[in-house]
């Protein structure tokens, strides 16, 4: 009973092949620009539901002393 097993393990073949560095792979080079997407959005153009809380002075105090402020 364990024989069939080990000959179904030994026929596997992996269906995924990588290939080194991707360099002549045709279509490698679409894949990148795919990939990279567009512009960047900055701070201003998010939607208000994405954008940063404001900073307090209190917080802001903490920040620029590294620590408590004195």
């Amino acid at each position: 009973m364990v024989r069939p097993t080990l000959v179904a393990l030994a026929k596997r073949v992996p269906l995924i092949h990588f290939r080194k560095g991707g360099a002549g792979v045709p279509g490698a080079q679409t894949a990148n620009q795919q990939l990279a997407g567009g512009p960047a959005i900055e701070d201003y153009e998010l939607p208000a539901r994405f954008a940063r809380k404001p900073i307090d002075p209190v917080e802001a105090a903490y920040i620029n002393n590294g620590g408590i402020p004195n």
